[in-house]
């Protein structure tokens, strides 16, 4: 694309880029055309690339472009993000998008639809969970299967999955749960089925009918995860003498809590999401067991009460305000108290304290995550670093946390509320952990 704006001298004015207005005055957000965007601040900037396959690419265009740099594109305003995003979707996933447009690939349908609470492919989810180990391996498998993803739908949503194999993936919430419990076996029998389909000699005969999709299941029945109790939200008969909580959930006093070594082994929100306890939990923050927080204070001390005790269903919104309210007085309160300093971006804006409303969310998250992890590399922070880029949409996502205040077309749901509250705790574990330091 860079070439061609080169070649063509400029972006195609018949296709105005569509932004949305920034909190700073004087910028916007780019919605639609951040490949030309992008391309454009690759050439005025290529050391953007650097460590990348394009770098010397970037910097070969970028000696062309700055003969004839273009700073000014034309662009479409927008009111909101929530007045452009029918249209978005309208110009990439019907059949209306026209000639010329890149339309979205699967793996962009299915995070835009569970962007607006409709069901996401199933594919996603597994695609999500196999990524969060940040494994050589799968980056060529996910690679392979590039054109090949509703053809691994087939195979996740076929009956046999979950009877044969033990996985039970809810397409709402991309939740991953596997009835034994065993997350590290159950995410390695996913990566030798994408295996087996990302493979060159893969043939989609053998996943055409639902016969053959059997068949293929089966041979994978070496390595199944089945558990005695597949469905963790059922309650027991009334008399039964059996415990409440399904296979697998913390209890005090029973379960120990895991080891600092299994802790730190995946991010908090890959290890509670994937959970059988979280399926069956009805508060927002879990109210028992060993994942308890240590909050303290006349504030933040009674808000986290009500997050232990506020059920979920039939307060959905009332426990995403909450939980949005928690996150943001939590990170308030490290930032004052450890007096943590500034960025020169706030600096430049004249702004002196971290109650002021111009800080965004974000940028107190990112001070918050600095503070306590400045090296950029503790596994703790990885969730919520991921979540306050703009371009990451699922339910930990800043973007949905504001959603759940300024878009009435938003509606949040139990389940994906409380993904969202399991998201964040690691960060909360680590803020209120620096909280009671002295």
């Amino acid at each position: 694309m860079a070439k061609d704006i080169l070649d063509m001298k400029g972006v195609n004015p018949g296709e105005p880029v569509w932004v949305v207005p920034s909190e700073i005055r004087g910028k916007y957000i780019v919605e639609e055309g951040n490949r030309r965007i992008t391309a454009l601040k690759l050439m005025e900037n290529p050391a953007i690339a650097d460590g990348t396959s394009q770098a010397k690419a970037f910097r070969r265009l970028a000696k062309i472009y700055a003969d004839s740099p273009i700073r000014e594109v034309e662009v479409r305003i927008f009111g909101s993000r929530e007045e452009v995003l029918p249209w978005k979707r309208r110009r990439h996933m019907t059949a209306a998008s026209g000639v010329g447009l890149a339309p979205w690939k699967p793996m962009a349908k299915g995070r835009a639809n569970r962007d607006v609470g409709a069901e996401a492919p199933r594919f996603l989810a597994v695609a999500e969970l196999l990524a969060d180990e940040k494994d050589a391996a799968w980056n060529e498998v996910a690679e392979a299967l590039d054109n090949r993803w509703t053809t691994v739908d087939r195979v996740l949503n076929a009956d046999p999955f979950s009877k044969v194999l033990g996985v039970h993936i809810d397409p709402k919430t991309s939740i991953v749960r596997f009835e034994n419990g065993d997350a590290k076996a159950g995410r390695a029998l996913l990566m030798r089925i994408l295996s087996a389909i990302a493979a060159p000699e893969f043939d989609f005969a053998e996943i055409e009918d639902k016969e053959d999709r059997e068949r293929f299941i089966k041979r994978f029945a070496a390595w199944s995860v089945k558990g005695a109790s597949p469905e963790p939200h059922e309650e027991p008969a009334p008399g039964s003498g059996e415990p409440s909580d399904p296979p697998n959930t913390p209890v005090d006093d029973a379960t120990p809590a895991p080891s600092d070594e299994e802790e730190s082994a995946r991010p908090e929100d890959t290890r509670s999401r994937r959970d059988a306890a979280d399926a069956a939990r009805r508060t927002l923050a879990p109210d028992k067991g060993p994942r308890l927080l240590a909050v303290t204070g006349a504030r933040l001390g009674p808000l986290y009460a009500e997050c232990r005790k506020i059920k979920v269903k039939g307060n959905e919104n009332a426990a995403a305000f909450l939980l949005r309210v928690f996150i943001e007085l939590s990170s308030e309160a490290l930032l004052h108290e450890k007096a943590v300093k500034f960025p020169r971006s706030l600096r430049d804006k004249n702004i002196t304290s971290w109650d002021d409303y111009k800080v965004k969310l974000s940028d107190k998250i990112t001070a918050v995550a600095l503070h306590l992890d400045p090296a950029n590399n503790a596994k703790e922070f990885q969730q919520a670093r991921l979540s306050v880029r703009t371009d990451h949409i699922g339910a930990s996502s800043i973007t949905t946390l504001h959603g759940y205040f300024h878009n009435r077309h938003l509606l949040p749901d139990a389940e994906s509320i409380k993904a969202t509250w399991d998201g964040w705790e690691s960060y909360l574990r680590e803020v209120h952990k620096a909280l009671n330091a002295p």
